[in-house]
């Protein structure tokens, strides 16, 4: 029998504890991995800053808590979790917190797909990130000040930015729910 569990998780836990926060009963140990049969990274710069600018609205405004989305994820039986549903948003995120200086994202040293998006968008939307939240060399007090608010920024989005993550072991149940979900409203 295929067991479907929901979560919600943090970025923070998510991508750089490799935890699935799911309230009292945290699951270890989520090795993230993009499938062969994923589509490219085709999120341009437009989309990575439109999601910077969603979460500093959010940050700005109080929000406790920001839900930026669904992750849909298979279980494979080597306790891997394939990314059906939720990749474009799940690398964004790597490649913000990059930009913000933590190092070391386990999820972003696997080997992606070789192909001309993904090689052009996550270098192009990196920048582009970096840009706007990276560091500032100058040692004066608005310099100081744009370092503050950027470690903010990161906690914010670490601690307070959460996914509604779907689990299953059945890959065509996950597809099943990728299809509901996308293929609804249009």
């Amino acid at each position: 029998m295929n067991k479907l569990t929901l979560s919600i998780t943090t970025i923070g836990d998510l991508l750089l504890r490799q935890t699935i926060s799911n309230g009292e009963d945290p699951i270890q140990e989520v090795y993230l991995q993009i499938p062969n049969y994923q589509r490219p990274y085709k999120w341009t710069a437009q989309n990575a800053i439109q999601l910077l600018d969603d979460i500093i609205e959010a940050k700005n405004t109080n929000k406790e808590r920001y839900r930026v989305g669904t992750l849909i994820l298979h279980k494979t039986p080597d306790n891997r979790y394939d990314i059906v549903d939720g990749q474009q948003r799940t690398i964004t995120f790597t490649l913000l917190l990059t930009a913000l200086g933590v190092e070391d994202i386990r999820f972003l040293q696997q080997d992606i797909y070789d192909n001309e998006y993904n090689n052009h968008n996550i270098a192009n939307n990196y920048n582009a990130l970096y840009r706007r939240v990276g560091l500032r060399t100058a040692d004066d007090d608005s310099a100081i000040e744009h370092q503050r608010e950027m470690e903010r920024l990161k906690d914010y989005i670490e601690n307070r930015c959460e996914l509604i993550v779907v689990i299953t072991s059945d890959v065509s149940e996950a597809f099943q729910f990728f299809d509901s979900q996308n293929a609804r409203g249009k």
